[in-house]
């Protein structure tokens, strides 16, 4: 009499024509194999290496990119915290989750990770420290929509989007910067980092 196939082993071994009596022996030789190698002795090792001086005092290379650990998380903060109202309704003048507008919207951002920056798009235009190039993830975007006054603001999240409140279509979204309506728009981006 023959055996009945086991159709139910994991990865379909049974499809393989494997038994599981013809693979214990095999796992079996396989496991000991691995306990005998991890009993033996490490092999002998040289002195342990100096330590790493490493200066008090980071230095930042200026250019792109070129920020403090504590700065790169900060940003990294930011930009979480905006993505974290995408879908949020845009309610002019709304500051909290029943709706908020664009400015309110980099104001939380950057609250949330522990910066306090104005309430309006015109004083944090004015408070915002103006970068030169492209902007880096974490960065504010300012627009003026409106003829040549800024009046929208968003927060660059990286590969050439941001994340704003805008009027139209009424919620948070991501938006690409070069696109035909924004990339003319565009005025400068900055930052509330020291």
């Amino acid at each position: 009499m023959k055996k009945p196939r086991c159709s139910s082993l994991p990865g379909s071994l049974a499809g393989y024509g494997l038994e599981p009596a013809s693979i214990l022996p095999v796992l079996g030789l396989g496991l000991a194999l691995v306990l005998v190698g991890c009993a033996g002795s490490p092999e002998p090792r040289g002195p342990a290496p100096e330590p790493i001086q490493v200066d008090p005092e980071p230095q930042v290379v200026e250019g792109s990119m070129s920020y403090t650990p504590e700065v790169e998380l900060k940003r990294s903060e930011v930009v979480l915290a905006a993505l974290g109202h995408l879908d949020a309704p845009y309610r002019y003048g709304g500051t909290d989750a029943s709706g908020l507008d664009c400015s309110a919207l980099v104001q939380r951002a950057y609250r949330e990770a522990g910066r306090d920056v104005p309430r309006t798009t015109g004083e944090q235009a004015e408070a915002a420290i103006q970068r030169d190039g492209d902007p880096s993830p974490g960065d504010v975007v300012f627009f003026a929509i409106n003829g040549n006054q800024i009046d929208h603001v968003g927060v660059y999240v990286g590969e050439g989007r941001f994340v704003h409140a805008p009027s139209s279509r009424g919620q948070v979204r991501i938006e690409e910067l070069d696109n035909p309506y924004w990339g003319p728009r565009t005025r400068f981006a900055g930052h509330f980092f020291d």
